[in-house]
């Protein structure tokens, strides 16, 4: 059959509703083959006394088991004031519905409170050394927390020192510049200054040569007046 609906031509709508109508069948078919133990019911004999299990429904059939209260059955069928049971031991019989509830007996409810009680006892341990662990890691993150900004407080420091630092240095840098471009100008005036007083050396060695050639002229022409009138005065004579 599937190898049919996996040939037919699924392109069109009657073919996906063929395919919709198989998958259903296919479905019922596999729920109405599950055992009815699957679909059976589990229930709790009530704190009574012991019930006795009986192979028919009435209390002239024969005892085939004796149940103890809060035991757990299986529910496989009921018809009027008795329920078809089977036991944890595969026992199966008849007893009288009334002693059958839906809620486990009390000491499986203390049972299983006790075990609740024991795992959430184990779980609070857990959580509260886990707790513990937190607190420690925390303790240790707070302490590094203190010794980064510590450090951070020394490296901001450290970085504030070295920038006023450069700010001198560059300062000082600055200051050596102005003073080398003025020594610069000082040297330029320098020069220009030897080269003004060499000049004037000159000058006045010009100066003092001409003045001396004046004396010399003016003492030749002084003795050269004299040596004239020394020679008139014998003449007159």
């Amino acid at each position: 059959m599937a190898i049919k609906l996996m040939e037919m031509n699924f392109k069109t709508l009657p073919g996906y509703l063929m395919l919709l109508y198989s998958v259903i069948a296919i479905a019922l078919v596999v729920f109405l083959c599950i055992p009815s133990t699957a679909l059976a019911k589990y229930l709790y004999v009530i704190p009574t006394a012991e019930i006795p299990l009986r192979s028919g429904k009435g209390n002239e059939y024969r005892v085939v088991a004796v149940i103890i209260n809060g035991s757990r059955v299986q529910l496989l069928k009921q018809d009027g004031d008795w329920a078809m049971v089977r036991t944890s031991n595969k026992k199966k019989g008849w007893m009288p519905k009334r002693y059958l509830s839906s809620s486990p007996p009390l000491k499986d409810v203390v049972a299983s409170l006790q075990v609740e009680r024991d795992q959430h006892k184990k779980q609070t341990t857990k959580i509260s050394e886990q707790l513990a662990e937190a607190s420690e890691a925390r303790n240790q993150y707070e302490q590094e927390l203190k010794a980064c900004i510590l450090d951070r407080d020394q490296i901001r420091k450290s970085y504030d020192s070295l920038k006023e630092d450069a700010a001198d240095v560059l300062n000082f840098k600055k200051a050596l510049l102005e003073t080398a471009e003025e020594l610069q100008e000082v040297k330029h005036k320098y020069t220009i200054a030897e080269q003004e007083n060499e000049h004037l050396r000159d000058n006045s060695r010009i100066k003092w040569f001409l003045a001396g050639g004046g004396i010399l002229i003016v003492g030749w022409i002084i003795g050269l007046i004299t040596t004239r009138g020394r020679k008139r005065r014998p003449s007159l004579l």
